[in-house]
């Protein structure tokens, strides 16, 4: 697997990946309430597909992209065992934003918390500029996966009920508290993994926790399809790289 920078590429072979040489292979200025966007892309070594590569988008890349990236490439050398293919990760960043929940939200909230919530803007966002971008380095957009966490989890399930452009979605612990009816908003289809901790509602949390039914709203989304895996002795921080291993055969199973 190679971050940002590899080594220089044989430019005799057409469908090699490019040669990304900056910190940030997308950056993106803040524009009509749409947030300041960076993305960081890490490529697989060898030949692109014809097609280009499945490309897995995570969101809070800050957080999630380096492990992401490390993991696909470890699991990669094994792919028959690992049953994980190769993929492009791209890691999003969100840039000079002071309401971090705001950016992702698409409602106000259950009480008013997000006064200005952006996540609309910042999905138009995604689609019209950062996916088209992604294309050029070689991903191949009919295979593209949206992940998030907690509240960027509760975004890509408000981008599958959208409509948005992606193929797949893997919704981590989302925080379906903010907006419930968001579980009746999914289309009925199998292209949708959510993942979720055992101990985000287990027994001795505080009632405020425990009342926003982190395990109970996801098992609810199986009956629209979703894939569920709940992960014993996870909590919703841990929930996110406990997961890795089953989002990525998601995005890019292994066919033999």
């Amino acid at each position: 697997m190679t971050l940002t920078s590899p080594a220089p590429a044989d430019r005799s072979q057409k469908d090699t990946a490019p040669d990304m040489t900056k910190p940030y292979a997308i950056r993106l200025p803040a524009v009509d309430g749409a947030p300041a966007v960076d993305v960081r892309v890490a490529t697989p070594q060898g030949e692109r597909p014809p097609n280009g590569w499945p490309v897995l988008v995570v969101l809070e890349g800050e957080a999630f992209f380096d492990t992401a990236a490390q993991v696909a490439g470890r699991l990669l050398r094994r792919s028959a065992k690992t049953r994980v293919n190769a993929m492009m990760t791209a890691g999003v960043t969100l840039s000079g934003v002071a309401d971090r929940v705001a950016a992702y939200a698409f409602t106000p909230g259950p009480q008013g918390q997000a006064s200005d919530p952006r996540g609309a803007a910042l999905l138009a966002r995604l689609a019209t500029e950062v996916l088209p971008q992604l294309a050029t380095m070689g991903a191949d957009l009919e295979q593209a996966v949206l992940m998030g966490h907690s509240m960027s989890g509760l975004f890509v399930l408000e981008a599958r009920a959208a409509g948005a452009p992606f193929a797949r979605y893997a919704a981590i612990s989302p925080s379906i508290w903010w907006r419930p009816a968001v579980v009746e908003a999914q289309p009925r289809d199998s292209n949708l993994l959510v993942a979720v901790g055992a101990r985000e509602e287990m027994e001795g949390l505080p009632p405020a926790h425990l009342a926003r039914r982190m395990v109970s709203n996801a098992r609810d989304l199986e009956a629209y399809g979703a894939s569920l895996r709940v992960l014993e002795d996870e909590d919703h921080g841990s929930t996110p790289y406990a997961a890795l291993p089953a989002v990525l055969r998601f995005a890019a199973p292994y066919r033999g």
